[in-house]
């Protein structure tokens, strides 16, 4: 029996996506192209730049547009805990000498993250997140877990100096710096005014974007 593929979608999809990313943001059609493609392709995204510029709205805007997939955020500083993005430790392990966090509705379970400040982290954070971004595992206890994470957006004011955090920056394949918003498109910000954003299209599946990875692999292959 011949096993059909699954559709790739339709370039006018797409579009649709990209004008609900950028809708009432001005500036910003670069940054919105490359968190889409990043994150059809299963990479993660590095934005630089000062506050104020919509990192996080894109985050929370590219979300909507995979299929079932959950959103976490958080805002990390060197006080910043491993129970903050991870979970809290199981007591119910605890006392089955087990060390387990419930990672339910933390970044284990997420689809979409977006860590702001995400350089400012301490050292035992930044080494969970190596695995968890890179190998799509995330160790709880003695097992480790496989998570559903299509892409994280960190985002940071400046690129780090510090030699020591060079291979967490590495896992960002995609740097793209965000600027704040010219005095041209400040002048055409104020013109916007409460226009409504067009009908959401059809979410993008999981199974759209193994179709996309398996077109892809296929291309390479040639």
């Amino acid at each position: 029996m011949t096993r059909i593929a699954p559709a790739l979608p339709s370039p006018a999809r797409l579009s649709a996506h990209l004008a609900a990313l950028e809708h009432q943001l001005l500036e910003r059609q670069t940054t919105t192209r490359l968190l889409l493609l990043a994150a059809l392709a299963g990479e993660h995204v590095l934005l630089i730049g000062p506050p104020g510029t919509a990192k996080s709205e894109l985050a929370r805007r590219l979300h909507r547009a995979f299929d079932g997939a959950r959103y976490f955020e958080r805002l990390l500083t060197r006080f910043s805990t491993p129970e903050e993005l991870f979970g809290p430790l199981s007591l119910k392990a605890l006392e089955d000498d087990r060390y387990e966090r419930l990672i339910d509705g933390y970044l284990p379970t997420a689809g979409i993250a977006f860590l702001d400040e995400v350089f400012k982290a301490n050292s035992a954070i930044l080494n969970a997140l190596l695995t968890l971004l890179n190998e799509r595992e995330f160790d709880n206890g003695a097992g480790r877990l496989r998570v559903p994470l299509v892409s994280v957006i960190g985002a940071s004011n400046e690129a780090p100096s510090d030699d020591s955090l060079l291979a967490f920056h590495d896992r960002f394949l995609l740097r793209v710096p965000v600027a704040p918003v010219s005095d041209d498109g400040f002048a055409a910000l104020l013109l916007l005014g409460d226009r409504e954003a067009s009908a959401a299209p059809e979410p993008i599946t999981a199974a759209e974007r193994r179709a996309i990875a398996g077109a892809t692999r296929r291309r390479l292959a040639r």
